[in-house]
């Protein structure tokens, strides 16, 4: 969770520098980026698989290293997204607009991960079980 406050730090540091030197969008966009998916994302995903699980009837996520592999990869998909975006929109650099496309597979794995790891979590719950023999009578 720690992360995620950093992550808002970096945003709110970004819109301040926006709201002085941007001249194209490219560090406005970061900025929200960083909110977004650095912050929000990084929060749902370490208070998720803490609090979701309960609702299946589970103490525990289903596979905590997937987790670690979510989280990881969406920060470093977050860090790449944010920096090529302000360097390739603000003209610093054309060799950013390569890193873009990277940086929104990572973070669209990470989703996937996430959601992958919940899915399996429910799926092994006793009120899954149940749904089935209710629905096999």
């Amino acid at each position: 969770m720690r992360i995620a406050y950093g992550w808002m730090v970096v945003a709110a540091g970004l819109g301040v520098w926006a709201s002085r030197a941007d001249h194209a969008g490219g560090i406005w966009g970061a900025s929200r980026h960083a909110l977004t998916v650095g912050f929000i994302s990084t929060m749902v995903f370490a208070i998720g698989p803490r609090v979701l699980p309960f609702f299946s009837g589970f103490v525990r996520i289903f596979s905590v290293r997937l987790m670690f592999a979510s989280l990881a990869l969406l920060g470093v998909g977050c860090f790449l997204r944010v920096t090529s975006e302000v360097i390739a929109y603000e003209g610093y650099g054309r060799w950013a607009w390569n890193v873009l496309p990277v940086s929104a597979v990572m973070e669209l794995t990470a989703v996937s991960l996430f959601a992958l790891n919940l899915v399996l979590t429910f799926l092994r719950s006793p009120k899954t079980e149940d749904l089935a023999a209710a629905l096999a009578r």
